[in-house]
């Protein structure tokens, strides 16, 4: 029995490894050893990890976790290199990471290539007409500094946790340029919207797995939600799309093309122009 047992274990092996080998380029770093399916035995988890690595294997190492090969860069002058070329630009395509447009690389933040030097450039123009960067800036975040303290004024005196209003002014300069609007610091949709914001990333850890292990995402949408917590993804999308659609819906029925007030009026504009 002992003797079938581990005839079936090297075969599974073998077939593991068949399946999984990839045809790596010769110039591929070096880096630790790593098993089929699993990826390498030693994991970066600490700042002390990576420096015991790069003394073994160089400024350039590669570590494959699960089925994804990562490469590390541990200089300076490396990095500044790699991010300065085109080639090392793309985003991870993490599947949580495009839950709220159903798969398909949307924005500025999960977009590359053209599509993302297209959406960068437009963006930026747009922003800049508005105001960022200049007087119109400064005169939003002084205004939301009043506010805050003001709100701060609430807490003399007794000890307190830092207050939810000072991620809400931070969210408010920022939603002042894309909706011409802002939050009240009491406001309950923006403060749960915030909370949930927290909770998901605590959670990313475990929504990233089954990117680098894909057999997961063969478990039962049960066991999925109950140990990978991805009921948290499906929660995440419904909240953006009902956050935004919103002010969408409202800027669409306000809209006056000779007048954009937002980001959002400047994109319906130029949605409207393309279809022409």
């Amino acid at each position: 029995m002992l003797v079938e047992a581990i005839l079936f274990v090297w075969v599974a092996a073998i077939l593991i490894y068949l399946v999984t080998k990839e045809n790596l380029p010769d110039n591929v770093p070096k880096g630790p050893f790593s098993i089929p399916g699993l990826g390498s035995l030693d994991y970066v988890l600490y700042l002390s990890d990576m420096r015991r690595l790069r003394d073994k294997y160089g400024d350039i190492f590669l570590m494959k976790m699960g089925s994804k090969n990562m490469v590390y860069l541990c200089n300076y002058e490396l990095v500044k290199e790699a991010f300065s070329s085109p080639h090392v630009v793309n985003r991870p395509l993490f599947k949580f990471l495009f839950a709220v447009t159903d798969g398909q690389p949307s924005g500025v933040i999960f977009t590359q290539g053209e599509q993302w030097s297209s959406l960068r450039r437009f963006l930026l123009r747009q922003m800049r007409d508005l105001g960022m960067g200049k007087s119109y800036m400064e005169d939003a975040i002084m205004h939301e500094a009043r506010k805050l303290v003001k709100n701060f004024e609430k807490q003399v005196d007794k000890p307190a946790k830092i207050p939810k209003s000072l991620e809400v002014s931070v969210v408010n300069i920022v939603w002042r340029l894309v909706a011409n609007k802002d939050f009240g610091y009491d406001d309950k949709k923006i403060l749960d919207f915030m909370v949930f914001l927290h909770d998901i990333t605590d959670d990313t850890g475990l929504l990233v797995l089954p990117n680098f292990f894909p057999i997961l995402n063969y478990l039962p949408k049960f066991l999925r939600n109950y140990f990978l917590k991805e009921y948290l993804v499906d929660e995440f999308k419904k909240i953006c799309i009902d956050f935004t659609k919103e002010a969408i819906d409202e800027h669409r029925a306000n809209l006056d093309p000779d007048n954009p007030l937002d980001v959002i009026d400047h994109y319906l504009i130029e949605m409207d122009e393309q279809k022409k």
